[in-house]
């Protein structure tokens, strides 16, 4: 299997809050997702059903997760910061299938979306897949923050 550049998101603490659940394909590597995916594709049912499950299993050790939402086709959430024990309980179950979900649909994640703009506005056209699209983006040596967060020069 070709392996992917991407980074799920990593757990970060803010307020005593960590989010958690979007694919940042920004470098680095997560250490082998790919050991706990499915064999067949996920679909949206089976990803939507497997996120339930996590998503019950935390609210029954009594860390419901906070800030729902879904940006693209990917469930985006957080917990307080002293839910990490149910999180690492919880999540195992859920990981195979939110990794290979997220790999999936991450051409149309809000970070690639920014991406293909910044490769738009730079005259260069943008590939049809992530790896492509990430390969120009190092080659044009594109500031990923500030093409994706505003931040920096260009």
């Amino acid at each position: 299997m070709k392996k992917r550049l991407v980074v799920l998101a990593s757990a970060l603490g803010v307020a005593g809050l960590v989010a958690a659940g979007s694919v940042a394909a920004l470098g680095g590597a997560v250490t082998n997702p790919e050991a706990d995916t499915p064999a067949e594709p996920v679909t949206q049912r089976v990803y939507d059903a497997a996120y339930a499950e996590f998503r019950d299993c935390m609210k029954d050790a009594g860390v419901p997760l906070a800030g729902e939402r879904t940006v693209g086709a990917v469930h985006e959430f957080s917990y307080l910061a002293d839910g990490q024990s149910a999180y690492d309980k919880c999540y195992p179950d859920f990981a195979g299938v939110d990794f290979q979900w997220q790999v999936a649909n991450s051409y149309d994640s809000p970070t690639y979306v920014k991406l293909r703009e910044c490769l738009t506005e730079g005259g260069v056209q943008p590939g049809k897949d992530v790896e492509t699209v990430w390969a120009q983006v190092q080659a044009e040596k594109i500031d990923v923050d500030a093409c994706t967060l505003g931040v920096g020069s260009n």
